[in-house]
């Protein structure tokens, strides 16, 4: 990794589209909003822009800055001084060359080693890292799923204790979820419900999808892991979703997501559209051969997508 003052002067460039609310902000970078929004007003950086009623939006540009900002604070530089340096910089008519990004593979090396060493700071620096080099959708599918395939390898061959995994996955499914809560919406109209069936405990996946579809404005009802039958068909008679997504794993739970598909289809209209997925139907020679409902496919952004697809429209407003 390049030593952190190789890297002074340069900023990544980022999209000027603003699409980030002030957690989202803080999530991404690490940064308390009180104090971005002190730099703002002292000396005018960064510049969100601002809704009719007030709320700040900022770009990626925005994101970027504020990490630069971050990094060199605590590297003990003041931020007056961290501003001229950025001024330095920009005056020179072109960016200092930057070296090129970490790859996925690198940033997922560096990530499991940080989380087998029960470094909890360190995989959170390792992650903000990849979000501000990367959209949010592939550091989803392209570093927090293989490196927790990998630990999961890792477990199974017996290279890693139970603790570690599940101070992993811990990790990454809070994570996820607090991006969840930045991106879900009041809803708006039916939501999508997604819940796994009993007995099935991976819930990552359908995480995932849950973020993704929240990503593109659907209105989510994430139910989580374990979900006995009778309480999901209450819920669904209760809030009258447009769509059910249910997900499983293993060949047990996908006999009983096929048993709660059952079920649901045969509710009084108005009943719900139905899909799934999980790793139980990744691997047709061991899923169940009739199913209800739409197979969503192997990863989170085909199953956004042929959610889209399934409901044909887009998201209410």
């Amino acid at each position: 990794m390049t030593p952190r003052h190789e890297r002074r002067g340069g900023l990544p460039d980022g999209a000027e589209h603003p699409v980030y609310n002030t957690q989202a902000v803080v999530q991404l970078t690490g940064v308390r909003a009180p104090t971005f929004r002190a730099w703002e007003r002292r000396y005018g950086v960064p510049r969100p822009a601002r809704l009719p009623g007030g709320q700040r939006l900022y770009s990626e540009r925005d994101v970027a800055l504020i990490r630069w900002l971050h990094e060199r604070t605590a590297e003990g530089m003041t931020i007056s001084r961290a501003l001229r340096l950025l001024e330095a910089c920009q005056a020179e008519g072109a960016p200092r060359p930057e070296p090129a990004p970490r790859t996925f593979a690198q940033l997922q090396h560096d990530l499991i080693e940080r989380l087998v060493d029960f470094d909890a700071g360190g995989a959170e620096a390792v992650i903000a890292e990849a979000f501000a080099l990367y959209p949010v959708d592939d550091v989803c599918l392209e570093l927090f799923q293989p490196t927790l395939v990998e630990i999961g390898e890792r477990w199974r061959a017996g290279g890693l204790s139970v603790a570690a995994e599940h101070f992993a996955t811990h990790l990454i499914r809070c994570k996820i979820a607090s991006l969840l809560q930045v991106y879900e919406t009041p809803r708006r109209g039916s939501p999508i419900v997604l819940a796994c069936p009993a007995e099935e405990q991976h819930e990552i996946g359908l995480l995932l999808v849950a973020l993704f579809l929240a990503r593109r404005a659907w209105p989510v009802l994430y139910l989580g892991p374990n979900v006995p039958a009778d309480d999901l068909r209450t819920v669904v008679q209760h809030v009258q979703p447009r769509l059910v997504i249910l997900s499983a794993t293993t060949e047990e739970t996908a006999r009983h997501l096929v048993e709660t598909t059952e079920m649901l289809a045969a509710l009084a209209e108005p009943r719900p559209r139905l899909a799934y997925g999980g790793q139980a139907f990744d691997r047709p020679s061991q899923a169940p051969r009739t199913m209800l409902g739409t197979y969503l496919g192997p990863d989170a952004r085909t199953a956004a997508d042929r959610t889209d697809a399934l409901l044909g429209a887009v998201p209410p407003t």
